[in-house]
């Protein structure tokens, strides 16, 4: 989300249509940053799920919470600006 929302902007500031590559790129590693993180965080979230002793319906609750709406989130934004940069607008 902070890559591709740098790169775009700056990119949009300084008038160049990038390709789709290079608007496309930040997104993917923006996404493999998440997944280092979430796959950092996993075995946490999981021995606290474990002490906790926590239902079914708050275990899944608290996965997406602390994984899938994260993940979803930075999907969501970093999509957006990789289209901002590479939109232009009809005269």
């Amino acid at each position: 989300m902070l890559i591709s929302r740098t790169l775009a902007r700056r990119r949009i500031a300084a008038g160049e249509r990038p390709s789709v590559k290079a608007a496309w790129a930040p997104v993917v590693a923006d996404i493999v940053i998440v997944a280092v993180i979430v796959a950092a965080l996993w075995q946490p979230v999981l021995t606290f799920i474990y002490v906790m002793q926590m239902p079914l319906i708050p275990t899944i609750m608290f996965l997406m919470l602390v994984i899938y709406a994260p993940v979803q989130i930075v999907i969501i934004v970093s999509t957006i600006w990789a289209v901002k940069s590479r939109w232009t607008d009809k005269e």
